[in-house]
This record gives structure tokens, C-alpha cells and sequence, in this order.
């Protein structure tokens, strides 16, 4: 087996193979001080990706293709930061 290559659980062979790779971003989303279960990753390379992962509190978690944002704002140590500062 080759080094790229990884057997999966029903033993068949997978390549891991390039796709992109930058900058990220993650941000939760947080109510009432609560613990979060929501979370952005804002990926920039060749192309610009955005995705929410929820958490669904049991082992998986859910992830959804969402649209490219970096012109908004997050907190970052009690202070307001645009993420594309962060990129």
C-alpha cells in the first residue's frame, strides 16, 4: 500500500488526494452563554469555502455547505473583528 493510500472499515483502498489548502477561519455561534453547538469554518485557498457543523450531540456531527462570507463581523477577545482580517 502505497503512502497516500488508507483501507477503510470494509477494507477497500482509498487515495487521499490534494484538493486546496490557505487560510481558515472557525467561529461559534452562542447563546445566552451557553456552550456552542453551531460553528463556522471559512476556508480561503484557490477556492473560497464556507461550511456550518452542527453539533448533533451524539458521536457524528452535521456539516452544510454554506455561501463565502469574510465581511463579517466576529468577537474576538471582547472585541469586534471582520473575518477577513483573520484570513
Amino acid at each position: 500500500m502505497q503512502d497516500y493510500e488508507t483501507r477503510t472499515k470494509s477494507g477497500s483502498i482509498e487515495k487521499r488526494v490534494y484538493v486546496d489548502s490557505g487560510t481558515f477561519v472557525i467561529y461559534a455561534y452562542q447563546k445566552d452563554g451557553d456552550t456552542p453547538n453551531k460553528f463556522r469554518y471559512v476556508f480561503k485557498g484557490k477556492e473560497k469555502r464556507s461550511f456550518f457543523l452542527i453539533d448533533t450531540g451524539k458521536a457524528r456531527n452535521i456539516t452544510i455547505k454554506a455561501e463565502y462570507e469574510d465581511d463579517i463581523s466576529v468577537l474576538k477577545d471582547g472585541k469586534s473583528v471582520k473575518v477577513s482580517e483573520l484570513l
